[in-house]
């Protein structure tokens, strides 16, 4: 068997649900993690939780990023967000781009890699910096994961260093990992639980959710580089 069946099966979020979300909070080093159905939807939320703590709807991301090209304006037409965008050159946004941005954000989102552009990604001490330079601006980050299990080689840094960097990030279970479909939203725990709630209203927690979790649990054990 792909994994043990004998694990208890899920009802609303509860069961092998609840061991996955604890199993990639651990492997991100997070303190609590959260299952979407849809890598979508975790990041509709967790921007419109950031927004909701910064007191910013503003959300500095680049305009190749996943939200920007492929989900219809949600950010906005969901959530009630607004984009800004450092930089529209082929690449991560830079430290001095982040710090010279011209207006307030709440949160910085950073695709990694960034898909749109050529699966690009800053070295170490890049991404160090233009973390930093959100801090300095009192911004959050977001980190849109996606690809996330593969990044590790290219920092030379584990998977929990690369997360501890930001304060919410989302994975993806079909990238890399060969599963079914499903994402994990990690983070805070008082994050996680208001991100549960939303999950909850976006119409993200079906009855059973079991073959997808599972496939996600086989994927960590079997594929994860």
């Amino acid at each position: 068997a792909a994994y043990d069946l004998d694990l208890p099966l899920d009802m609303y979020g509860d069961g092998v649900v609840a061991t996955l979300e604890q199993r990639v909070a651990e492997l991100l080093g997070m303190a609590a993690a959260a299952f979407f159905p849809t890598g979508t939807m975790a990041q509709q939320v967790a921007l419109r939780c950031w927004a909701g703590r910064t007191g910013n709807p503003a959300v500095a991301l680049h305009p190749l990023a996943h939200p920007e090209v492929h989900e219809r304006d949600a950010l906005s037409v969901v959530s009630g967000l607004r984009t800004v965008h450092p930089t529209t050159a082929p690449r991560m946004p830079t430290a001095e781009e982040i710090r010279n941005l011209d207006e307030p954000f709440g949160t910085l989102m950073l695709e990694l890699p960034l898909r749109d552009a050529g699966f690009q990604l800053p070295t170490w001490e890049e991404l160090t910096a233009t973390v930093a330079a959100a801090r300095d601006r009192d911004a959050v980050v977001h980190f849109d994961g996606a690809r996330l299990w593969e990044c590790p080689p290219h920092f030379g840094h584990s998977l929990a260093e690369i997360a501890d960097l930001a304060d919410s990030v989302y994975v993806s279970f079909y990238k890399s990992l060969d599963g079914i479909a499903g994402a994990v939203l990690a983070g805070p725990a008082d994050l996680i639980a208001e991100a549960k709630a939303w999950r909850h209203r976006y119409g993200g927690l079906p009855f059973q959710q079991f073959p997808t979790v599972l496939a996600a649990l086989a994927g960590l054990d079997t594929e994860l580089p």
